[in-house]
């Protein structure tokens, strides 16, 4: 089993959580967020699969995806020591060939919000990355107009 991680990781995900509720309930958009046990299959018949921290899923990709959930739209993963390197490479490599569009990598232990957009190279699926720190809004491509102050994420976190 993994161990469960330790502060200040639940902080950020409650302090995120509040400001992505919000921007959704605030312009009408449908959808859910999601937390584990809630996981994407890597295959359709489910026997593999991974838990975001906290993931976003359109009402429309849920209607494409049907019973099993193969994707999402934005995956949230709060760094921690133990897991910073799996989350960065692995981890993320694998949301991308699962038609994840958006990688928000928050890291409490240096105060920045790495975001990751699926982008092309030619054929080839890679991330654009944007890294966001103090005093900077945070952005989202996939839900325009939603931004997290990243001063404001991890404020209150001792």
């Amino acid at each position: 089993m993994v161990p469960p991680p330790n502060p200040p990781h639940g902080y950020v995900v409650s302090h995120m959580n509040r400001f992505l509720v919000r921007f959704l309930d605030a312009n009408k958009i449908e959808g859910d967020v999601l937390f584990p046990q809630e996981p994407i299959y890597v295959r359709a018949e489910g026997s593999t699969y991974l838990e975001p921290d906290m993931m976003y899923v359109s009402r429309e990709l849920r209607q494409q995806m049907g019973t099993k959930r193969t994707s999402a739209d934005i995956v949230f993963e709060f760094l921690s020591r133990s897991t910073n390197v799996y989350d960065r490479t692995t981890k993320a490599d694998t949301y991308l060939a699962l038609g994840v569009r958006e990688l928000w990598l928050v890291d409490p232990w240096n105060d920045v919000i790495e975001v990751r957009r699926a982008s092309k190279i030619g054929e080839m699926l890679v991330w654009k990355i944007l890294t966001y720190t103090h005093g900077q809004q945070a952005k989202s491509q996939v839900l325009e107009g939603f931004e997290v102050p990243v001063t404001d994420l991890f404020s209150d976190l001792s």
